[in-house]
């Protein structure tokens, strides 16, 4: 991983948990690797989160896709994954 990468996804990691902590109330300790469901987060939020995601970064994201990658480590592979610029 070169140093480029990983100031891009200490970047994304910290739009990503912004994101979690002012629009979802993700609490105070959260890391990248946080499942989804330690937070509490329902299918529902997953779809609210995909949509927030797609208009946030440009790449059509979806709930099904957000529930395979578990975390915020896995979100951040997955946006990696579909093109957004590192």
């Amino acid at each position: 991983m070169t140093m480029q990468t990983i100031a891009h996804s200490s970047t994304l990691s910290a739009e990503l948990m912004e994101i979690l902590t002012t629009e979802y109330e993700a609490p105070e300790g959260t890391t990248a690797d946080t499942a989804y469901d330690m937070l509490g987060f329902d299918s529902l939020v997953l779809v609210e989160l995909a949509v927030a995601l797609t208009k946030q970064f440009g790449v059509q994201v979806t709930d099904d896709e957000l529930q395979e990658a578990g975390n915020i480590a896995g979100t951040i592979e997955l946006l990696r994954a579909k093109g957004v610029p590192a």
